[in-house]
């Protein structure tokens, strides 16, 4: 007992710890509230619009080029310096509209932004040495200054092959000036200068031969070089820019969307941990006390590194915890069988653990292999899904495999073994199984039915895709539309937002992308699909009437491009293809070949699931159903490999002589209990956000939990038998 009370307290005290620094920080780490930086769809920030300057010759489709590397080069400045849920779209042939989420002053985010960021090495004279075009990367460092000795932040810089000769020419050029006072090479960005390290007489002859040269930076900061180094990288944009407009923005998924999204998220949470109580009664509390642990280390982490947050990153937290949960479950799930066996407590429990490692490491590491592909190819809110679910899977381990392992073998201990207390029915007999068979191989024709069903409406609409034909209900972020700013001289309340929205869809029957505050709250900004003259007009006399035609005036009114560019979009099927190759690559290595292509056809087919309603129930997709897809990806692999896990360890013990269609039946039948569980734990959470939040969030929680669904139905009734029809009468060295 005196162990047990003393683990507690190790624990407790640890939680303490940790929720002192999510309230108030810890050391270097800042509290959760500064530490996380949130997204513009959650609580607004600075709307930049800025004109290009352009050459009077220049035709129109160099210009479309052109204006498509400024939206690029942006995007990539800030995720450099990282705002990674920032929104950059085209305005009309030459304006770009940059939004950058938690800045309230738009003075201080043009600051932060900058405009061209024109890099130039120059001599004394003026002439360049070097410039932007010449330069491959910039990264920040911490190393001795060549002039002083000491250790000081400065920019190491990547050149190209031609950069490098034209700086060792001009090195050689500086170095050879009869005046020491000349001998310099002044680094200007934006016609700012940022260092003036001189050049040695030594490189008279030959000139400095590198294609790393370093910017010096004297007593600057890592936050200063960290931002130069990001600026510097995105490279130099084909135009000058000038702002002409900044204004701030309401949050885009409608005012208090945050609180409510957190409510739903703490009652999810609330309920998962009743439901590991009822189910698995002491582990469970155990279990419990490990998640809230998680949680707070999650925030802490989250805060340490200031991530980026907004609406798919909480995708990926939700995806996250899930998958705690089911680390687990699953753990849980082995003890209860070998108590069921007739084991001993203490043999259970080391058992259990030892039994469940595989399926959680495999699980996990296809995960991250996932996470990883979209952290190294993503961008935009790619990557902030892509942090939380790699932060995610890290702690989840940690957390939920440690922590109650201890405690379970401190109670262990105690050799006090109430059988109730871990799980067990009343009245069993010994040595029972603990599962019923079912016989899923035979009904594979019944299952693929239902799966054809499921997806047929999503296939035909892919395939109509390339003849333009979309049956799709995409937003403004795939198409682009126009946005409409009006001043209606009233606060714009969430009440206003949700008004307007409902008299638009009534009106012309299209529901605008997004309906918030612009400027000090009394301008409302209407992000729409195109619409003609005549539609506009019925907007606009809509307005008039519902709050006076005196105070409704219009400010602006433009046609933008899709914020989701062909980048982003690129980026993540290219992402999705990677991470499935290299899940089909690992799962191979670990199980076989033919089980790794079931897999992929299983996540094919939970997407297909997820897209088919999205047709069917006309739900607006918008930039958040990258997110959305991700998730189902993350979710549908780790609830095969769970399954593929006993079916490999059924085999072995079967000495591989077994019939393959009867370890799938017993396998499936094992882990029934297990997807089911990890299914209802997972949906919880997402069923709060659909019903406590706002519609947006809602259009988002929707599609997720029918991934879900869809990822525990594909687990039971469809992988392992794609495996066993596949493989028919081969034989297979599964490993």
């Amino acid at each position: 007992m005196k162990k047990i009370l003393l683990m507690f307290g190790v624990v407790l005290l640890v939680a303490a710890i940790l929720l002192f620094s999510v309230f108030y920080g810890l050391f270097s780490i800042p509290p959760v509230t500064d530490g996380i930086t949130l997204g513009l769809d959650l609580v607004g920030g600075s709307e930049i619009t800025y004109e290009a300057v352009v050459p009077q010759d220049i035709s129109d489709e160099d210009l479309s080029r052109s204006m498509d590397s400024v939206r690029t080069m942006m995007r990539e400045r800030l995720n450099n310096l990282g705002y990674t849920e920032a929104n950059v779209y085209l305005s009309g042939s030459k304006r770009v509209i940059v939004e950058m989420p938690n800045v309230n002053n738009p003075e201080e985010a043009v600051q932060m932004l900058g405009t061209t960021a024109v890099v130039e090495f120059r001599d004394y004279t003026g002439e360049v040495i070097i410039s932007g075009e010449d330069i491959e990367s910039a990264t920040a460092s911490y190393q001795a200054s060549g002039s002083s000795g000491n250790y000081e932040y400065c920019v190491v810089l990547k050149l190209n092959e031609a950069g490098r000769q034209k700086f060792k020419e001009g090195s050689a050029r500086v170095a050879g000036y009869p005046s020491a006072d000349n001998r310099y090479i002044s680094i200007v960005m934006d016609d700012q200068l940022i260092s003036s390290p001189t050049v040695s007489t030594e490189y008279a002859v030959g000139g400095i031969d590198t294609d790393t040269p370093i910017i010096e930076l004297g007593n600057s900061t890592v936050d200063y070089a960290t931002y130069l180094a990001g600026i510097i990288s995105s490279g130099a944009l084909p135009f000058d820019l000038n702002n002409i407009k900044l204004q701030a923005v309401g949050a885009s998924l409608g005012e208090r969307s945050l609180e409510t999204a957190i409510l739903a998220g703490i009652i999810g949470i609330i309920l998962v941990m009743i439901y590991m109580i009822v189910f698995y009664r002491l582990p469970g509390v155990v279990a419990d006390v490990a998640l809230v642990l998680y949680i707070l280390l999650f925030l802490v982490v989250m805060s340490a590194l200031k991530i980026n947050l907004s609406l798919p990153g909480i995708a990926g937290i939700i995806l996250t915890i899930g998958m705690a949960v089911d680390a687990n479950i699953v753990i849980y799930e082995r003890i209860r069988e070998e108590l069921m066996l007739g084991k001993t407590l203490r043999g259970a429990v080391d058992s259990g653990f030892k039994r469940a490692l595989s399926a959680i490491v495999d699980s996990n590491i296809t995960t991250a292999i996932a996470g990883l592909v979209l952290l190294w190819k993503g961008t935009g809110t790619i990557l902030g899904f892509a942090k939380t679910l790699l932060i995610g899977v890290v702690l989840s381990m940690i957390c939920m495999l440690i922590i109650p392992r201890l405690l379970l073998r401190a109670f262990a201990g105690l050799r006090k073994y109430n059988p109730f207390m871990y799980g067990l029915p009343r009245s069993r007999e010994k040595g029972a199984p603990s599962y019923k068979l079912l016989h899923i191989v035979n009904k594979g024709k019944i299952f693929a039915c239902i799966s054809i069903l499921l997806c047929i409406t999503a296939v035909v609409s892919l395939v109509l895709l390339p003849f333009g034909i979309s049956l799709f209900n995409l937003d403004i972020d795939f198409v682009g539309g126009v946005t409409m700013e009006y001043e209606i001289g009233r606060d714009v309340t969430r009440q206003v937002s949700d008004d307007i929205s409902d008299m638009i869809n009534d009106t012309v029957g299209i529901k605008p992308s997004s309906v918030t505050k612009a400027g000090l709250g009394k301008s409302v900004l209407i992000k729409i699909a195109e619409i003609d003259t005549v539609q506009r007009d019925a907007i606009a006399d809509g307005l008039a009437e519902m709050y006076g035609d005196e105070n409704v005036v219009l400010s602006s009114s433009d046609y933008v491009s899709a914020s989701v560019g062909k980048d982003i979009t690129k980026a993540a099927f290219l992402a999705s293809a990677i991470a499935a190759l290299l899940i089909l690559i690992y799962i191979t290595v670990r199980f076989e070949f033919l089980s790794g292509i079931a897999a992929v056809i299983c996540l094919l087919h939970d997407l297909l699931v997820m897209l088919s309603m999205y047709v069917i129930f006309g739900i607006s997709m918008n930039m958040n159903f990258i997110a959305a897809a991700l998730t189902i990806i993350g979710y549908s692999i780790n609830a095969t490999i769970v399954v593929f896990d006993r079916i490999r360890e059924n085999y072995k013990i079967g000495g591989g002589k077994e019939q393959f269609d009867k370890v799938v039946d017993r396998s499936v039948s094992q882990t029934m209990r297990r997807s089911i569980g990890t299914t209802v734990t997972t949906m919880l959470p997402i069923i709060f956000l659909l019903i406590l939040s706002v519609t947006s969030i809602k259009n988002f929680a929707l599609p997720i939990l029918i991934g879900v669904v869809a990822g525990g139905y594909s687990s039971v009734c469809l992988s392992g038998t794609l495996w066993y029809k596949l493989k028919g009468k081969r034989d297979v060295k599964i490993r």
